[in-house]
Formats: structure tokens, C-alpha cells, sequence
């Protein structure tokens, strides 16, 4: 295939820099539902490219080829489909081997959590041993990448090495380098193979505000440039004593709270694998952190979110770091266009305390502030906090809100009326749902004129009919027919502010 040629920066140092994933679509909208196409990782060609002027380091960059045409990241794609890339690879290897005996390759990707992090893939999963799948020395795995790690986390850059991209598989662009492919019949990677001797290689996996313009971009810049002379010379780097994380002795459980204030909003949870923070603010648009568990953090804990249950009953969610802000709230529909259209906010910060109305209820009072980048958003108001294990039936409705000054409604149903459960909350007496149906509006938008009807124990129906606010489309899976949820923040006539939240699933 005609692919565009790879741009060449060349530098005077031993560092060899690729960005093979820089390339990406045009951010336009694809339609809702559609079939999910892989992300491409933004914005590492700009970061490579301004790390190698930093560094003084060569660099080949893919900016425009999209990885659905070809993903140079892996070792036969990149052969069959776009040989110029491997061919620049290896003559720029080559020339930093002659020049100065041997080279260090980084290759730069995207990990799309929004929490300042770089995994370091050396073709080894963490803890294991070094075997014929590490495409580096083990001077080099226990002295420079340890001071590599030791530079980032001076920076509040967490690193981790192979936790989750360990970069090892037989695909990956690195391997190349190891022992795997020293007899390949295939000209151009047997001599690539055969540089692997004299090089070091390494897979950079970068949270966004790590790839982001901006001062935690900066971080991670300076990090390798503090790093760089244990990186050329392993050797001349202290031992680290680099003993294996503790893992949590009580297991991670799922926390949400959801937040509905005067005309704000936000979303909170944890669970075993990460945690996601949506602050909606009145203005429009979304703020937005994710972020992925590595291991090694207290069970409350991802990255720089926390959420606490107390034994009082009451809940404490905070957070401290970068966020990212989105002009509208439809990132999850495309996350390379949502992508595209962000910046980083470089600091947040929210403290919230969730009180229940009494004992063992899941409505209660929130307080507190959201600070993004300096300007406060009011978050006090009304709360939920779901104990459940949000399971439930598929297709469903969910909805929790507040009826009126005393009352208060949470119920899952089932979109086509065969299963339903719940509890209407009224002056601290609980009634069980005894049965609900539902009526949604179009499927792009299913809430807008809709309804559910609700009966409880003892024979007693109510009719609820949510006016949305907020919107959060989200699609989920690469399958020709991806999991489709809509989460929505409501208003109900009589009921100063946001009432609660709704979430559609599977229409």
C-alpha cells in the first residue's frame, strides 16, 4: 500500500524515538451504536517530536497513517503493509550503533486513562523474570529503568514497569529486537533482529496529560532527561532496591455516589479494576479523570481518586490531579473525536461528604466543592450511593431520584416490564416495588418523553417522568452491536434542582 513516509528528526545522542500510532482520522462523529474503530494515540507524534528537540535524540514519527489502515506497532503489519517504516527504523539504528556502539529505543503510545502514568514495557510482565522476551540487558532492567521511575515519581508521574503493557508479545514492534527474531526469513527484520545485540528498547505506554501540551507533559520530559545518562550507561546507575508491591490485603469493592446539586452534577465510582470522576458543571461540557488500578494502591484508591465508606454510613470521595475538559458530553460515543476536542485541565481537586437521611439508606445529602483549575463549581445537594453490585436485568432502566420533599424513588426495571425492584423511600418508611413498565422516547435520545410507571406493595402507582439535563451517551465494545448506555442527570416538576440520575442500558 502507498503509506505517507515517516518523518525523521535526527538527534546526536544514542536515543531513538518512535511514535508509531501518531497517525489518526479526522475526529468526525460516528453514528451512535456504531462499531468501534481502535483509537489512535493522540498527540504522541508532538510529544515525540518535542522530546527528541529536548534531547537531542533521532526520532521517526508516523503522523498521518491511521493504525485501522495499518498498525506499525506490529512487527508483520509494518512489514507487509508499510516496509519504508522498518527500512528508516533500521538504517537510523544503524547509524546511532556505528556513530556510538550501541542505541536506545523508546517507542512512545497512548494509554487513554487521564492520570499521570507511564507503564514501561521491557517485554516482561512485572515480577517476572528477564527471558528471550526481554528486549533489554538485565543491567538495564534493575539500574536505568528503575531511574527512570525514581525521575518520574519525583515529578508526581507514577510509573510503573510492565503492569500493564509488559509489551511482550510476539507482535510487539520491541520484540523485534530480541533473540525471537534472529533467524526470521524475512530480510528486513532479521536485520533488525540483528541490531538487537547493540540496543535497548523500551514501550512507553502515557496516560493523556502525560501526552497533553502542557506542564505534565513537561514532567515527563524532564524525567527522561534527568534519566538519560543511566539510560546510556546502565552500569554507571546505583543498584535499586526495587522490592515487588504489595498487594491490597482487602479487596478493592465498588463505590458509587452520585451527585445532583442545584444545577451541577457529578458522577463517582470505584471498582476492582479503576475509577472514573464525571463533573458536569452548569456552564455545559464535561470534566473528566479515569484511571486503571496498577496493583499496588490502598483498596479506596485509583490514582489520584478516593472514595471512603465510613461506619457511620456516611461516604467521602476526593480527588487531586489532572482532569481532562470536554466541550460537550458525548466523548464516549467516539473516544478519538471526544479526544480531539479536549484539553487538559492541569489541576483539579473535589472533597465530598455523602450523609444518608438514616440508616442504611442509599438518598442522602452531599456537600461539597470541585475546584477545576481554580474556579470552584458548587457540587452540594442530593446524593446516591447504590450498595448493590449493579447487576440487574438487560435491557434495563435504572433511576434514582427525588420525588418530592419526603420522598424519594430508586428503581431497576427491565425495558420490557418482566422484572422490576426498588423502594420508594417516604418520611424514612420504605415501600418495595412491586412491578414498573416503561416508555422511551426515540433511541437517540430515549429519556426525552418518556415515562415509568411504578406499583408498589400494597397496591399504590406512580408515574414518573424524568426531564433531562445532562446527557452521557456511552458505547462500549468492538462488536458489530456495542453495549449502549445513556446516563442523564433529571429535574421533576416541584422539586428544586437536579432530582437524581437515569441510566438506560442496551436500547
Amino acid at each position: 500500500m502507498d503509506a505517507p513516509e515517516p518523518i525523521v528528526l535526527l538527534g546526536s545522542i544514542p536515543l531513538v524515538l518512535v511514535a508509531p500510532h501518531g497517525g489518526r482520522r479526522d475526529p468526525v462523529r460516528r453514528p451512535w451504536g456504531s462499531t468501534r474503530l481502535r483509537v489512535n494515540d493522540l498527540e504522541t507524534a508532538s510529544l515525540t517530536r518535542e522530546l527528541a528537540a529536548a534531547t537531542g535524540a533521532h526520532a521517526i514519527v508516523n503522523a498521518d497513517l491511521d493504525r485501522n489502515d495499518v498498525d506499525l506497532n506490529r512487527v508483520s503489519a509494518a512489514n507487509d503493509q508499510a516496509p519504508a517504516f522498518l527500512e528508516r527504523l533500521a538504517d537510523r539504528i544503524s547509524a546511532v550503533v556505528a556513530a556510538h556502539g550501541s542505541a536506545v529505543v523508546l517507542t512512545i503510545h497512548g494509554w487513554n486513562v487521564i492520570q499521570p502514568v507511564v507503564d514501561l514495557g521491557l517485554g516482561r510482565k512485572r515480577g517476572e523474570p528477564l527471558d528471550e522476551r526481554a528486549a533489554v540487558s538485565a543491567t538495564f532492567a534493575e539500574r536505568a529503568v528503575p531511574e527512570l521511575m525514581r525521575a518520574c515519581a519525583a515529578r508526581g508521574v507514577e510509573a510503573t514497569e510492565g503492569a500493564r503493557y509488559p509489551a511482550r508479545a510476539r507482535e510487539n514492534l520491541i520484540q523485534v529486537f530480541t533473540p525471537r527474531y534472529r533467524d526470521d526469513e524475512r530480510p528486513l527484520i532479521r536485520q533488525l533482529a540483528a541490531l538487537g545485540a547493540r540496543v535497548e528498547a523500551m514501550q512507553c505506554e502515557l496516560g493523556v496529560p502525560l501526552r497533553w501540551p502542557g506542564p505534565w507533559r513537561q514532567r515527563f520530559i524532564e524525567s527522561c532527561i534527568e534519566a538519560l545518562p543511566a539510560l546510556f550507561d546502565p552500569a554507571s546507575a546505583p543498584t535499586a532496591d526495587r522490592p515487588e508491591p504489595a498487594l491490597p490485603v482487602v479487596p478493592p469493592r465498588r463505590r458509587t455516589l452520585e451527585v445532583a446539586g442545584d444545577d451541577a452534577g457529578a458522577l463517582v465510582s470505584t471498582d476492582p479494576l479503576g475509577g472514573r470522576l464525571l463533573i458536569f458543571p452548569p456552564g455545559g461540557g464535561l470534566a473528566l479523570f479515569t484511571g486503571e488500578r496498577l496493583g499496588d494502591e490502598e483498596p479506596d484508591r485509583v490514582g489520584g481518586l478516593r472514595i471512603e465508606r465510613r461506619d457511620d454510613g456516611t461516604l467521602r470521595a476526593r480527588f487531586a490531579g489532572p482532569m481532562m475538559r470536554f466541550p460537550d458530553t458525548t466523548p464516549f460515543v467516539d473516544l478519538e473525536r471526544g479526544l480531539a476536542t479536549a484539553d487538559v485541565i492541569d489541576h483539579a481537586a473535589i472533597d465530598l461528604i455523602f450523609a444518608p437521611h438514616h440508616d442504611g439508606d442509599e438518598f442522602g445529602r452531599v456537600t461539597g466543592t470541585a475546584v477545576l483549575d481554580g474556579h470552584p463549581v458548587d457540587l452540594s445537594g442530593r446524593g446516591f450511593t447504590p450498595r448493590g453490585g449493579g447487576q440487574g436485568p438487560w435491557p434495563r432502566l435504572r433511576l434514582a431520584l427525588q420525588l418530592g420533599s419526603h420522598a424519594r424513588l430508586s428503581v431497576t426495571v427491565a425495558l420490557d416490564g418482566s422484572e422490576a425492584s426498588g423502594v420508594l423511600c417516604r418520611d424514612g418508611h420504605h415501600q418495595a416495588v412491586r412491578g414498573a413498565t416503561v416508555s422511551l422516547g426515540d433511541p437517540a435520545d430515549p429519556l426525552t418523553g418518556g415515562a415509568v410507571d411504578v406499583e408498589l406493595e400494597g397496591g399504590e402507582r406512580l408515574t414518573v417522568r424524568p426531564d433531562v439535563v445532562h446527557r452521557l451517551p456511552v458505547v462500549r465494545g468492538a462488536s458489530e452491536v456495542p453495549l449502549r448506555l445513556l446516563y442523564a442527570s433529571c429535574r421533576l416538576p416541584g422539586v428544586p434542582g437536579l432530582a437524581g440520575w437515569c441510566e438506560v442500558g442496551g436500547v
